[in-house]
């Protein structure tokens, strides 16, 4: 009953996709889109309590020896990641009825977002690694059918291009990684990974190619403006895009966690994209203008950090924020409408006071006590284990940064209190939450590999990043003006796309005609 109950999952946004394809059903597709959303959001709820309670689920075609060749299976892992695919889409597509309504491409959106629903969710439950790779392919074709559903408008052709060719790149590593696999162990059953057996020169080589392509669908650096190009593509595109389809990388990290794992190669490599990714985007992020731009850049840093955590081995923290960022960043892209509201009413707020540089040094000097202070608390609190150093490196950095935004803006003594109560506690909401993910998804999930980052690496980025925020706060003062002038150019420049121009390169010369009739002397001009 669970297994067509799994299978039901993938079949039934499939169904509505093909219905919503035929073309007397083509006006009721954002319907049938819509509720079959609904209906595999219920089932996947279902089957999350049922995985928590009873254990894996599974529908798969099997040999005599009990090896699977085909079909879907759902641990503890897959089931919260399903949830989570489904629900997406269920309130992107309910959103999408009304905002595409009496649109012509809101049959195609709704045809290609249950497609793509489907295709995530035969990704996300694959209990083959060849069965997982078809899924991955499938989920970007869509994809690129959704991201120019507004062709032939220039906009949409450009990103379809660039998106298309980035995709290219993934699948290719991906498909000479999950190809070597299967010629050097057969097709591996993801139910039980053996990890003793998956080391050695072509474990390296298969795991790094699997860095590569999930670096791709997180758009990482160096193949990044795929994503920013979407931007053409309609709100609800948008929304499931950078909620859904982007954190495939780290699906495809965690579900294959035994194989990239066990190379130290593969786990630095995961680590070294994750970390210039986070600056470089989140640079980019602060100089934009625009609301939908900005989203853009803070998705590549948010999914570079969750690269960040598989490098370091911190899987429970990967599913934390993969989740997180898919709720938070749907609710942000449904919302963005609203962006011009909020910009009025914050350039009516009065502007935060101008601190002399006596005063913000004692603010640097207090948000860094409280940081102190909120992580010792957590320490205090709760349990450590094996990843707590790098989680405590995170969060002590995130609650100086919180710190010295509030006080900055509300130096009293009130946002002083405030500040001691809250970030303490934000902090170890958050490391309570990560533990107790830990501990739920604990038979899914691998213990920390010894090929894995040391926290040492990432205490070494946080201290060169650390001390080049310092050097652009004070660079006025120590004469760096001009070059913090050229670095926010270069960031401005950076987030911008270079689209080619429709015009002709070569303007005709124009047809000579008869020439104008002297003007009498004296003629006013």
């Amino acid at each position: 009953m669970t297994g067509m109950m799994l299978l039901a999952v993938v079949a039934v946004p499939a169904a509505a996709a093909a219905a919503g394809s035929i073309r007397w059903l083509r006006g009721r597709a954002p319907v049938l889109g819509a509720a079959a959303a609904l209906v595999a959001t219920a089932l996947a709820g279902v089957l999350a309590v049922t995985v928590m309670v009873g254990g894996p689920v599974d529908m798969v075609l099997a040999d005599p020896d009990g090896q699977a060749r085909a079909g879907l299976v759902v641990d503890h892992v897959g089931a919260v990641v399903l949830l989570l695919v489904c629900t997406v889409s269920a309130v992107v597509q309910a959103f999408a009825r009304r905002y595409l309504h009496g649109d012509p491409a809101a049959a195609r959106f709704a045809v290609a977002a249950g497609a793509l629903t489907a295709a995530t969710a035969a990704m996300v439950t694959a209990a083959t690694l060849v069965t997982l790779a078809v899924a991955w392919t499938l989920s970007g074709v869509v994809l690129c059918r959704l991201v120019g559903m507004y062709r032939p408008a220039p906009s949409a052709v450009e990103a379809t291009r660039r998106t298309a060719r980035a995709f290219l790149v993934g699948d290719v590593a991906l498909w000479l990684g999950v190809g070597l696999a299967v010629a050097s162990w057969g097709d591996l059953d993801l139910r039980h990974q053996d990890d003793g057996t998956l080391g050695g020169v072509v474990g390296t080589v298969v795991a790094c190619s699997l860095v590569i392509a999930a670096a791709v669908r997180c758009a990482q650096m160096p193949w990044h403006r795929w994503l920013p190009a979407t931007l053409a593509a309609p709100t609800p595109v948008s929304a499931m895009l950078h909620a859904g389809v982007v954190n495939a990388g780290g699906v495809l990290l965690v579900k294959l966690s035994p194989i990239v794992g066990a190379s130290p190669v593969a786990t630095h490599l995961a680590f070294a994209f994750g970390a210039v990714s986070v600056v470089a985007a989140t640079t980019i992020m602060l100089a934009r203008p625009d609301i939908k731009g900005a989203l853009v850049h803070s998705t590549i840093g948010q999914m570079g950090f969750m690269l960040v955590t598989c490098g370091l081995g911190l899987y429970a923290a990967t599913v934390v924020h993969l989740v997180a960022h898919g709720l938070f960043k749907a609710a942000l892209f449904l919302g963005s409408g609203t962006a011009v509201q909020r910009h009025v009413t914050h350039t009516l707020a009065p502007p935060a006071p101008r601190l002399t540089r006596a005063r913000t040094v004692q603010v640097a000097v207090v948000a860094g006590a409280v940081a102190v202070a909120a992580v010792g608390v957590a320490a205090w609190l709760l349990p450590l284990h094996a990843g707590s150093a790098a989680l405590l490196v995170f969060a002590a950095v995130t609650a100086a940064r919180l710190a010295w935004g509030w006080l900055r803006r509300h130096p009293t003594p009130g946002a002083l209190v405030a500040a001691m109560i809250v970030v303490p506690g934000a902090a170890v909401a958050y490391l309570a939450v990560v533990d107790a993910v830990t501990v739920v998804l604990g038979p899914s999930l691998p213990a920390m590999e010894p090929a894995a980052v040391s926290a040492w690496a990432l205490m070494a980025v946080l201290a060169v990043l650390v001390t080049a925020a310092l050097l652009f706060h004070l660079a006025p003062a120590i004469g760096l003006g001009p070059w913090r002038d050229r670095l926010y150019v270069a960031a401005l420049s950076a987030g911008q796309q270079r689209t080619p121009t429709t015009a002709p390169t070569h303007l005709p010369r124009p047809v000579p005609g008869p020439r104008p009739a002297p003007r009498p002397e004296g003629a006013r001009a």
